[in-house]
C-alpha cells in the first residue's frame, strides 16, 4: 500500500542516537540484564567487557552501642523481615550471626562484620540492597544506622541501534523503547557526544549526575540529571562527562563523554 501521508516535522534526535560524525569509540561489552538506549552503564565487578546498569549495592549497618543479653535484632533486607537474632555469648559472636543471616539470602554477595558495631552488606552484581535493623528487648538496645553507597565504576552510555528483533520490555518506564537483552553485545559509546534524555532542564554549565538509585517518578537507573535527587544520583566527574547541549526535562540533550 502506498504511503499517502509524509510528516515532515521529523524526530530531533532519539535517546542514545550518537550526535555527530565526530570522532566516537564505540566498545560491545554484553549485557547481564535488560538495558535501554541512551543510559549510562557500569562494569560489572569482577568480569572482564560485560556491563549492567548501576545500583545501590552496598549498604552499611551500624549500631550506637554493643548489643546486650536477650536483644532480638530484626534485619529488614529488600524490603522483607528476616528471622530475628537473640543474643547469643557477646556482641562480636551476635553480630557475626546477624551478618551470616543477611550473608545466606538471595543476591547478596557477602555480608561482613566488622566484630565491633557495623555490618556492610553488598549486593551481587547486577542487584540493589536495601537494609534497616531494629533490636529489642534486654536491658538496653541500640539503634541502629544504615547508609547506602555503592561500586558502580562508569562504562559508558548505551548505544541506539536499528534492530527490529530487540525485546520491547515497559519495565524501563519513562526511557521507553526497543532494549538490550541479556547476553546481548551492548554497543557503548566511551568517547563522543550522544543524545541522552536528562531527568532535569540541563544547560551546558550543569554538572552529570548519574542515577544509581530508582524513585517513584524516575524508576530506571542510569539516567542523567543536573543534581543528585538527594543521593538517588551520584556525581559523574567533568573530566569524564560533560553537557555539550542542554535540554528541558524529558526532552533530550546531549552528552560529551571522555572515558579512558
Amino acid at each position: 500500500m502506498p504511503q499517502l501521508a509524509y510528516n515532515f516535522l521529523m524526530t530531533q534526535a532519539t535517546a542514545g542516537e550518537i550526535y555527530d560524525i565526530g570522532f566516537d569509540n564505540v566498545l560491545t561489552p554484553v549485557a547481564t540484564q535488560i538495558i535501554p538506549f541512551g543510559v549510562g552503564v557500569a562494569k560489572v565487578i569482577g568480569q572482564d567487557q560485560a556491563v549492567r546498569l548501576p545500583h545501590q549495592d552496598i549498604v552499611t549497618l551500624t549500631a550506637s552501642v554493643p548489643l546486650v543479653t536477650s536483644n532480638s535484632t530484626v534485619v529488614t533486607l529488600n524490603g522483607i523481615a528476616l528471622t530475628p537474632v537473640v543474643f547469643n555469648t557477646d556482641n562480636a559472636t551476635t553480630l557475626g550471626l546477624i551478618a551470616a543471616l543477611i550473608a545466606a539470602q538471595d543476591n547478596i554477595a557477602s555480608a561482613v562484620s566488622n566484630g565491633t558495631d557495623a555490618i556492610v552488606i553488598t549486593a551481587s552484581q547486577g542487584f540493589a540492597v536495601t537494609a534497616t535493623a531494629v533490636t529489642t528487648l534486654g536491658a538496653g538496645q541500640p539503634t541502629w544506622t544504615s547508609v547506602r553507597s555503592n561500586d558502580n565504576v562508569f562504562y559508558g552510555i548505551s548505544v541506539f541501534i536499528q534492530n527490529k528483533m530487540n525485546l520491547y520490555d515497559p519495565s524501563v518506564g519513562s526511557v521507553g523503547g526497543p532494549v538490550y537483552a541479556v547476553g546481548d553485545p551492548v554497543s557503548t559509546m566511551t568517547r563522543g557526544r550522544i543524545w541522552v534524555v536528562p531527568e532535569t532542564t540541563v544547560t551546558s554549565d550543569s554538572p552529570v549526575y548519574w542515577r544509581v538509585i530508582p524513585s517513584m517518578a524516575f524508576p530506571v537507573t542510569g539516567t542523567f540529571r543536573g543534581d543528585s535527587d538527594g543521593g538517588n544520583a551520584i556525581l559523574v566527574s567533568s573530566s569524564l562527562a560533560r553537557w555539550w547541549i542542554g535540554g528541558s526535562a524529558g526532552t533530550l540533550a546531549v552528552l560529551d563523554i571522555n572515558l579512558p
